[in-house]
């Protein structure tokens, strides 16, 4: 069953002025794109707060894992700042997981933004400490100039409170167990594929046991989708998921121009028997819809086309008693 509204109350939602820390757990960037950054955060009536030497590029990294870290936990430790937006992804997120399970969870609950190399934070605050997260844009993609109008509207509403659901109406069931669904909830975790299958082995495994799984990905051909696949399903991730849903999946093509992801995906999970659906607007795409993790959420015929499917996923905030 879904939690009441009452239940869902885990964290404030945000307000103008309140403070954001923006870090930096995996590559650099160009410290002109960190000020333009900065200023499209501003410019949605947040505060914003970066650390002096977030650019400090260490080889692949935006500097040292002792200072990566050092910042990640002043952030999520910190009682002052409502919500952390990485500011990209790249590499390096899961590098800071050791030191990370080892910080001792904190009282309050704040909102970690982002994507790509940041599922690996994801994993971590939806399974160790039960925070939920927001699966959206990181912030450099906002100082580009690279969202769309009405997407980085959506991203604002959110955070804002302003919506209390991201509905997902044009979902297309893509196996057999898909088109058989009446409704379906459970929380959703997950994020890009890769990530998530460096996981496996490690303290901080994928579990999908009872949830939904979100999966997108870009640049990764049919047999390199699969091998994460086939490594997840060695190691039962898979036994018992509810469903699968899907992301964008783009530049998968082989060398010769043909595109066997999506044909690889589906019949991965036709053969387990489990329902899949692509649709959700978020990955490496155009769009970054935003996305909660580990809130309640459900997928349900759509009411416009009982051929598509919705799937709405709740806000976490504390929708009538906003923070004083």
């Amino acid at each position: 069953m879904l939690k009441s509204k009452k239940q869902l109350k885990k964290i404030s939602k945000l307000k103008p002025g309140d403070l954001i820390d923006v870090i930096a757990p995996g590559s650099a960037t160009e410290p002109e794109t960190l000020k333009k950054s900065v200023g499209a955060l501003e410019s949605m009536g947040f505060r914003v707060r970066v650390s002096k030497d977030i650019l400090k590029p260490d080889l692949f990294l935006s500097n040292s894992d002792q200072y990566r870290f050092h910042d990640l936990k002043r952030a999520l430790l910190a009682k002052d700042s409502q919500a952390i937006w990485c500011l990209r992804g790249g590499y390096g997120s899961m590098r800071l997981l050791p030191a990370l399970n080892k910080l001792k969870k904190p009282n309050h609950k704040k909102l970690l933004i982002g994507l790509s190399d940041i599922s690996s934070l994801h994993l971590f605050l939806n399974q160790k400490w039960n925070w939920p997260t927001l699966h959206g844009p990181l912030v450099d993609r906002l100082g580009l100039g690279l969202l769309s109008i009405e997407n980085q509207a959506e991203v604002r509403k959110v955070l804002y409170g302003e919506i209390a659901e991201v509905v997902f109406d044009r979902l297309t069931p893509l196996t057999a167990a898909a088109r058989k669904v009446k409704k379906l909830e459970g929380s959703v975790i997950g994020g890009n594929l890769m990530v998530i299958t460096s996981s496996l082995g490690t303290p901080n495994q994928v579990r999908g046991d009872g949830k939904i799984l979100f999966f997108e990905e870009m640049s990764e051909r049919g047999y390199r989708i699969d091998r994460c696949l086939q490594q997840m399903k060695q190691a039962g991730v898979f036994r018992k998921v509810k469903a699968v849903v899907l992301g964008d999946f783009i530049k998968c093509e082989e060398p010769n121009g043909i595109d066997l992801s999506w044909q690889t995906l589906i019949q991965f999970f036709e053969e387990l028997h489990i329902p899949l659906f692509k649709g959700i607007e978020t990955g490496h795409a155009p769009i970054q819809r935003p996305l909660f993790l580990n809130t309640p959420s459900k997928i349900s015929k759509s009411v416009i086309d009982q051929s598509q499917f919705q799937m709405v996923v709740y806000s976490p905030y504390e929708i009538l008693k906003p923070r004083k």
